[in-house]
């Protein structure tokens, strides 16, 4: 059964967390259709995802984690301003916690039919964000792992937000069926906006479904040599198990 993890790229890269700590955060899994590590770092001086960075650190008197972003980590999204002129940038939880058993945690919506489930339907209407990330993970049949990244610095990840009365938001990344380049690897990949629509998809819901659609992003595909994936299955059994919906 094969995994999909989107994970944000470290600045400066470190060695993977604790197995224990990311099994009790959910971030590890045997769930075929699901992705979920992005990344927001890498182990260049991106200027891009520098500036947001240091954006949202001085915004919120924090310091953004390094290296890649799992479930239920803080990680910066763009979401439209209250005056329709461009974006703010603001920090957000990733990961649906609300109406669920305790242990479920939903970190993915299909974009094919999230207009259909009434979890996600208003969000998607009218509370949409963009996540900026450096690229995403995905692994094969045989856990081999390999990093997309687009042809240009930064990429823009689709999701939505639901409003929290205490502590931080929480946002979901929306998936769809893959592009020829991962379709061997995986079954599904994340909803990938264009920099230029980036703007069109935040503020129109016409838009966004047409640009949810689409493939106008070319993506570039690295094997990353020495690194299995480690399934939950193989360390403990149905302990918080994140899902697509």
């Amino acid at each position: 059964m094969s995994m999909c993890y989107m994970g944000l790229i470290s600045l400066m890269g470190i060695a993977e967390k604790n197995v224990w700590s990311l099994i009790f955060k959910g971030a590890f899994w045997q769930e075929k259709k699901m992705c979920g590590r992005y990344i927001l770092y890498s182990d260049k001086e991106e200027r891009a995802i520098k500036a947001i960075v240091e954006e949202v650190n001085k915004k919120y008197h924090t310091v953004i984690k390094k290296g890649d972003i799992h479930p239920t980590d803080l990680a910066p999204v763009y979401i439209p301003r209250k005056d329709h002129q461009g974006m703010d940038l603001v920090l957000k939880k990733w990961g649906y916690t609300r109406h669920f058993e305790k242990k479920t945690l939903l970190i993915n919506a299909r974009s094919e039919t999230v207009l259909e489930k009434p979890l996600f339907r208003d969000d998607f209407m009218n509370r949409r964000c963009l996540i900026p990330a450096m690229g995403f993970y995905e692994w094969n049949e045989k856990k081999e792992k390999f990093r997309f990244t687009g042809t240009e610095e930064l990429i823009y990840l689709g999701g939505f937000f639901h409003q929290q009365t205490k502590g931080f938001d929480e946002f979901m990344i929306m998936t769809k069926p893959p592009v020829e380049l991962i379709a061997p690897i995986h079954n599904r990949m994340p909803v990938v906006i264009p920099a230029d629509q980036a703007t069109d998809f935040l503020y129109s819901t016409k838009t966004a479904i047409k640009i949810s659609t689409e493939n106008r992003v070319v993506l570039k595909k690295e094997l990353i040599q020495g690194e299995k994936q480690v399934s939950l299955l193989d360390l403990l059994a149905d302990v918080a198990s994140p899902k697509e919906v």
